[in-house]
């Protein structure tokens, strides 16, 4: 639970989750970035806490970032005036793994329920969130499509499943034992994969495969890079990784080296010989 939790804290998560359409995780990380006791200080108080963090050398500008937009819906919600503009931020490239390393990735799991949950993810882009809910009821095998629900922008979707996926799904269900409705169950079967355990999981294949360490993010960063570096459509990209603006869809192309390196290609710029 958040450091900065306590009972009276209940009714800005709410507002945070209602008003502000945050998922859950997200509404407690922004309470994380507030000072213990927040919750209890005055205008002043906060605004002083924002400016001192801002002056700070030692903070990265991503925790300067979500400390501004916690101390914004806090002001928000306490009915405070709020009209300072958000400070800049680096941006750091979205890290995907090479294909070759996706290979050695694959070819170093040893238990096949693992490496079915990977694929998955490598074939989809999912959410880790949205990976580790997937149901049994969301899979239509007929259609070979996949139920995307209770998302983080609130907005389900339906996304398609490459046929090599399809079959190693089919198989993977021909002998998974029904413990539990969730498509990826935990060790002991009593629940679903948690993501504590994904990350592990991913961490212990990285190492046997010899490669630098793979996250559930970057396999989510390595599905879209490889769709755009394919010619896939931005907008079906967007429909498929569930993002509410285009602009963070064309993200993959404008942060991808060989896409830049492929449009200057293609645009056959030349002064002669």
């Amino acid at each position: 639970m958040s450091r900065a939790w306590n009972i009276k804290n209940e009714d800005f998560y709410r507002f945070l989750r209602a008003n502000r359409k945050l998922a859950a995780a997200t509404a407690k990380i922004l309470i994380d970035f507030l000072p213990i006791g927040f919750i209890d200080l005055s205008g002043k108080e906060i605004t002083e806490f924002y400016f001192k963090l801002l002056d700070s050398d030692k903070l990265s500008s991503s925790t300067k970032h979500n400390t501004h937009y916690a101390v914004k819906y806090l002001c928000e919600f306490k009915g405070w005036p709020f009209d300072y503009k958000m400070p800049k931020v680096h941006r750091v490239r979205r890290k995907n793994i090479e294909m070759e390393d996706v290979k050695k990735l694959l070819h170093a799991i040893t238990n096949q329920n693992h490496k079915i949950l990977i694929l998955t993810h490598l074939y989809t882009g999912l959410r880790p969130s949205e990976l580790l809910n997937l149901k049994l009821e969301d899979l239509d095998l007929e259609r070979g499509l996949l139920e995307i629900r209770n998302t983080k922008t609130y907005r389900d979707r339906s996304i398609p499943l490459h046929q090599t996926l399809l079959s190693g799904l089919k198989d993977y269900l021909s002998h998974r034992d029904e413990h539990t409705d969730y498509l990826f169950q935990s060790k002991g079967q009593q629940s679903k994969v948690s993501l504590d355990a994904y990350r592990w999981m991913l961490e212990k294949y990285s190492k046997a495969a010899n490669i630098k360490k793979v996250t559930p993010y970057s396999l989510r960063h390595t599905f879209a890079t490889l769709f755009v570096e394919n010619s896939g459509d931005i907008l079906i990209l967007k429909k498929i990784m569930g993002h509410s603006d285009i602009h963070t869809s064309e993200a993959y192309i404008h942060d991808n080296p060989r896409m830049i390196q492929k449009g200057y290609d293609k645009a056959q710029i030349s002064w002669g010989d």
